[in-house]
């Protein structure tokens, strides 16, 4: 009888021992997803859907499910815990890091971004952008440490560039060099502006850190197997070309 109680006794503190030692552990996570393509195009399409669902994949102590919103509202399904990590967000040296609400983890992708401006104007260049009117998207004017407009559409800004109405717009260069061409503007020329990292963002303390516990070595499994890079191929190792 002594030791059949001696028998339980350590398998109860084995028990807690193991989950003091693994916190995350069977434990499910949502990922809150910002409308923003091609990272996520609805909650079932795109490059980063396409990447937690091989991670859910691969997770053997839970489940990894998908939420897409507007990006402000993924935000804050972040920020009120009702979602464990957020995506996609880049990561600019004008930030005051210690401010955030939240912090940002592992970088999956790097984006070059790309200034835009009209041929004619032969002065603007990126030593005196302070002096134009520069247009980008208004929830990253803040990435920026000079005045920037919010611009009312990707479409409409390149078109105000190539009737010069105004004298710049910057953003990520896959999507615009795309929709450049398909409008067919002769009018604007192209300047390397800067590269921006795109990590996973999670919050601040402990909460962030048991994620982190689960999401890294998934991530790190799946670039071992080639399939991180079969997915983030469209913006894995960019290069600004001239053209």
């Amino acid at each position: 009888m002594k030791v059949f109680r001696t028998l339980i006794q350590l398998i109860f503190v084995l028990s807690i021992s193991l989950v003091i030692i693994n916190p995350a552990a069977a434990r499910d996570l949502k990922a809150t997803l910002g409308l923003i393509p091609p990272y996520a195009f609805s909650s079932d399409k795109g490059m980063l859907v396409d990447l937690v669902k091989a991670m859910d994949e691969i997770y053997t102590d839970g489940k990894i499910t998908i939420d897409a919103f507007p990006t402000a509202r993924a935000i804050d399904n972040l920020l009120k815990g009702t979602h464990d990590f957020f995506m996609p967000m880049l990561k600019s040296d004008t930030m005051d890091f210690e401010a955030l609400p939240f912090r940002f983890s592992e970088t999956l992708w790097s984006s070059i971004f790309v200034l835009y401006t009209n041929k004619n104007n032969k002065e603007i260049n990126l030593s005196n952008l302070a002096n134009y009117k520069i247009e980008t998207l208004s929830n990253i004017i803040s990435y920026f440490d000079i005045p920037m407009l919010p611009s009312a559409g990707l479409e409409s800004s390149l078109k105000k560039v190539d009737m010069g109405r105004i004298d710049g717009y910057i953003f990520s260069m896959g999507p615009v060099d795309a929709t450049l061409k398909k409008l067919g503007l002769k009018n604007i020329k192209r300047t390397n502006f800067k590269t921006f990292e795109g990590p996973i963002v999670v919050k601040k303390g402990s909460n962030g850190d048991e994620v982190e516990a689960i999401l890294l070595p998934l991530l790190k499994q799946l670039r071992e197997n080639g399939t991180f890079d079969k997915i983030m191929a469209p913006v894995l190792n960019q290069e600004f070309k001239e053209w």
